[in-house]
Parts: C-alpha cells; sequence; structure tokens
C-alpha cells in the first residue's frame, strides 16, 4: 500500500487547520492504512496523540528527507497554503517542500487548495515554476483555477474541488432547536487597524436588548482570545464567551445549536454551512468571499468598512427567514459536496 506524507498548517491550534487535517486524513485513509501515513506538524506529540498517527516535526529537515526516501508521495491536504498576505515566509516552505518531494522522486499532490492572494512578483514566479513539477492540483475555488490557468500550468492536472471541511459530520442529522430564545455565535479576528471589537459589540449589544443571546468563539485561539477579551470588557455578563480551547468538534457542537452564525473566520463559515446554520460573513480576505459565493450568497461587509446598521438587519432577516435560509443553505452545500469526490479519483491514481 503507498506510503504517504501529509502536508499543511497542522498542529499550530487553528480549527479551521485542525478540521482540514481530519478530513484529509478521512480521505486518504481510503487509499491506505493509518500506519502508512506520517503527518508534518507544528506539535508533534499534539497531532500524534489526537489523531493515532506517525508525525514529525515540521522543520526538521533531515526527518523530512529521511522519510521521503520511504514514501511515494507528499499530499498537501488543504489551505491557504500558496499566499504571501499573511506570510511572505510560509509560501516558500512550501515551495520547498515540493521540489524536495520531487528531488526524492515522490509524488506530489495538492488538494483542495486557495491559491493566492500573490502580490510580490517574487512569489509569483517562484510559484508558477514550482507547481509546474506537481502531478495533480484540486482547487477549491473557481478563482483558484483561473489563477493557475493564468500561469500557464498544464489544464490536464488541474481539478476543481472544494475545501474538505465542508464535509466536516456530514450525514448527522441535527434536531431542532427548542430554546425560546434565539442564539447567534460570533467568529471574530483582527485585521491590521479594524476596529473589529467595538463595531461588533454595538452589534451585539442590540441583539442583546432584542432578546437575542450571543456567543462568541475562538477559532485561532492564540490570536482571537485577545478580541475576544475585548468583546467582554464591552458587553461584561450579557454574552457568553468561550475561552478555553475547543476541539473541532466541541466548535461544531456550539455552531450547530445557534440560529445565524457572524464569520469573519473562513472556517467558521464553512462549519456553519456543514452545520446547515444560516451564517452572515463579514471578509477580511478573498477567500472569504469566493466560499461566500459558492453557496450563492454575499458578504455582508468588508472587515475595514463594517456597517453595524446593516450587519444586525442581516442578522435579523436570517432568523425571521430560518426555513428558507435552511433549506437554500443545504441545497448549495448538497452541491458543493459532490466536488470533493475529485479528491479521492486523484489519491487513487498515486
Amino acid at each position: 500500500m503507498k506510503k504517504i506524507l501529509l502536508a499543511g498548517y497542522y498542529g499550530f491550534g487553528n480549527l479551521g487547520d485542525e478540521a482540514i487535517l481530519e478530513m484529509a486524513l478521512k480521505q486518504i485513509l481510503e487509499i491506505t492504512d493509518r500506519k502508512n501515513i506520517i503527518v508534518l506538524s507544528g506539535n508533534k506529540e499534539i497531532t500524534s496523540k489526537k489523531y493515532n498517527i506517525a508525525t514529525i516535526d515540521r522543520y526538521n529537515v533531515l526527518s523530512i528527507i529521511f522519510k521521503l526516501n520511504s514514501t511515494d508521495a507528499i499530499v498537501f491536504g488543504g489551505g491557504s497554503l500558496l499566499q504571501d498576505i499573511t506570510s511572505k515566509r510560509s509560501i516558500y516552505y512550501y515551495l520547498f517542500l515540493i521540489r524536495l518531494a520531487k528531488m526524492m522522486k515522490n509524488k506530489v499532490v495538492m488538494l483542495s487548495q486557495g491559491i493566492g492572494p500573490l502580490v510580490n512578483e517574487n512569489s509569483k514566479n517562484a510559484v508558477k515554476n514550482t507547481l509546474k513539477l506537481v502531478d495533480y492540483i484540486t482547487v477549491r475555488d473557481k478563482h483558484s483555477m483561473e489563477l493557475l490557468e493564468e500561469m500557464g500550468l498544464d489544464k490536464n492536472k488541474i481539478f476543481l474541488s472544494i475545501d474538505p471541511v465542508i464535509n466536516l459530520r456530514a450525514g448527522e442529522n441535527f434536531v431542532n432547536k427548542t430554546s425560546s430564545r434565539k442564539k447567534v455565535c460570533f467568529s471574530l479576528r483582527n485585521w491590521k487597524n479594524a476596529d473589529v471589537s467595538c463595531k461588533i459589540s454595538n452589534v451585539a449589544k442590540k441583539l442583546i436588548e432584542n432578546n437575542i443571546e450571543c456567543y462568541f468563539i475562538p477559532f485561532y485561539y492564540n490570536e482571537d482570545l485577545e478580541l475576544i477579551d475585548q468583546v467582554e470588557k464591552n458587553l461584561g455578563g450579557r454574552a457568553v464567551y468561550y475561552k478555553e480551547r475547543l476541539t473541532t468538534n466541541e466548535a461544531f457542537d456550539i455552531i450547530k445549536g445557534m440560529d445565524v452564525l457572524v464569520g469573519v473566520r473562513l472556517h467558521s463559515l464553512i462549519f456553519a454551512a456543514a452545520a446547515n446554520v444560516p451564517f452572515v460573513a463579514v471578509s477580511y480576505d478573498h477567500k472569504v468571499d469566493h466560499f461566500v459565493n459558492s453557496v450563492n450568497m454575499k458578504v455582508s461587509s468588508n472587515i475595514d468598512d463594517i456597517d453595524e446598521e446593516l450587519l444586525f438587519n442581516e442578522i435579523i432577516d436570517k432568523i425571521n427567514n430560518e426555513d428558507f435560509e435552511k433549506k437554500k443553505l443545504y441545497d448549495n452545500v448538497s452541491r458543493l459536496r459532490e466536488l470533493i469526490k475529485v479528491n479521492y479519483q486523484i489519491l487513487k491514481e498515486i
């Protein structure tokens, strides 16, 4: 059976990336046994214990070379790995892994990738030249596919898929909520100089005044907790704040109990979609826009210019039209879930 090295932004406590890892493992286990999978992790002990999987330190180049000497392929499980907005170093780390794997005669498969943004010309050229070495790439949105085609990559190697987290707990029956009070969950993130905590606090105050419960959940614990603390200073005990490190299942269970999710972080929106919970999106990156468009919706506002009144009204509209919103979301998510099948087909080609 095939031996696989699995790479991504794993082991850093970001719930979105941990969910990607869970779903990537599920896909790879369709073609090989658990004992044949090795995961690169930023915290190999935690990842190994959590998923019962062999791991190596993602920064230990000698260990990576040693493992590539005995594996058949390196698989990148998903995410925004090839972008230079949030980091100008990580993109070269992943490009290095691709070139190293090809030197070691491994196949390279990239699944459900979000390509870009690429603002630096050197980054663009490095991505273009390195991706020509990749055996297969599936992308999570049409924009990424168009970007790769513009780079001149072989169209026969590029396939449209979707973020694998859309299949998180797929098939589970979600019981209708019985609480008389409506519940809105917020997943926030800071972005440059945007005054997120103040504006979202104002929206939450208005919701609370209308007898709606508000909850705040961290998706990237190390970054989001500070923002939640800022909101708590504004709202006090009138809202519920989750301040512990949550597992993907715990976060999913919280979200599925909500009437609406207001999300800045991409994977909070995908969790909501997977749980069939209507959402309102505040965009900080094109990847949010692309996902929202894929379910035939529009973002409420940009994080740099949050319209408090508009955001409040959209939340209320989702609540007042909950049955319609759920049906529309369910139909669009069902369509997207069909796209994930191409990942399984590609993996079988390894």
